[in-house]
């Protein structure tokens, strides 16, 4: 015999929210599982969306960056891509942030390629991921970012560093596989 699912469980019922900086506000949820259990605490963070963008140019190389991230206390490799202003689109913002951090234009509408979750045990922010061409060259008007530096990399360079561990940002990972996936990016 098979016990009836009560479908008005799981039920939160309560968040206490605690900002905690202007990025970042902690929620406390409490969550009843069934009408006879004491809820349970989970805690969460709520911050600005995410936006990234895999962009391509027409002789193959792909722009990323390398920064310093005091979260992980090291320089990363990653894609361009940065936070989700909540008075502006997320394509905007991607098309925004290769042009900021790379110097590069984005030839075409950029292709969305999914919106995903970034952690859903403790995260309640959103990923928004995008593939475009981008311009041939940096802009001649472009002045670099302080703190960044543009590394322009070939498929196969960008493949080897994530197999050896030198691009190792999950969600920039993710972003490659769906656009490999979707058949609008290939290895070589």
């Amino acid at each position: 015999m098979t016990k009836k699912v009560d479908k008005s469980f799981p039920k939160i019922t309560s968040n206490q929210l605690t900002t905690l900086s202007p990025w970042v506000t902690l929620s406390a949820k409490n969550v009843s599982w069934d009408s006879a259990e004491k809820p349970s605490v989970f805690h969460s963070f709520q911050q600005a969306d995410y936006v990234t963008m895999l962009g391509v140019r027409p002789d193959g190389l792909i722009p990323i960056v390398k920064q310093f991230r005091p979260a992980v206390e090291e320089f990363t490799l990653e894609l361009p891509g940065g936070l989700l202003d909540r008075n502006d689109a997320p394509e905007n913002i991607a098309i925004g942030e290769m042009r900021e951090e790379t110097g590069h234009n984005v030839l075409h509408s950029p292709t969305f390629l999914g919106c995903l979750y970034p952690d859903t045990g403790r995260l309640e922010n959103r990923f928004w991921a995008y593939f475009s061409e981008v311009s041939p060259q940096e802009n001649s008007d472009w002045n670099q970012e302080p703190g960044i530096e543009v590394i322009l990399v070939t498929r196969n360079e960008l493949r080897e560093m994530i197999l050896d561990g030198r691009f190792k940002q999950a969600l920039h990972i993710s972003v490659i596989g769906l656009a490999l996936t979707k058949g609008l990016f290939k290895w070589s």
